[in-house]
């Protein structure tokens, strides 16, 4: 069974969507990083609620967003809102 190209198409398949999750993670994480270390420059160090408010934040696509909010907003408050 495991010479199958039935169970070699499911195996490469599994492997590819796992690349696929863990590159979006690692951006994300990048991303969150990022966030975090500018926030902190121009807002201080964030506390517990914002960092959780941060780490719940599940796309990338959600965390760009709030890299380009960063150059306008006054507050981690206001940035998150």
């Amino acid at each position: 069974m495991r010479e199958s190209s039935t169970y070699q198409f499911i195996l490469d398949e599994g492997r590819a969507e796992g690349r696929a999750e863990g590159e979006a993670r690692g951006r994300s994480d990048e991303a969150r990083r990022l966030i975090l270390r500018q926030g902190t420059k121009r807002f201080g160090a964030p506390d517990a609620a914002t960092e959780a408010a941060l780490a719940a934040v599940d796309t990338v696509e959600r965390l760009e967003q709030l890299a380009e909010r960063l150059l306008e907003a006054e507050s981690w408050a206001e940035l998150l809102a």
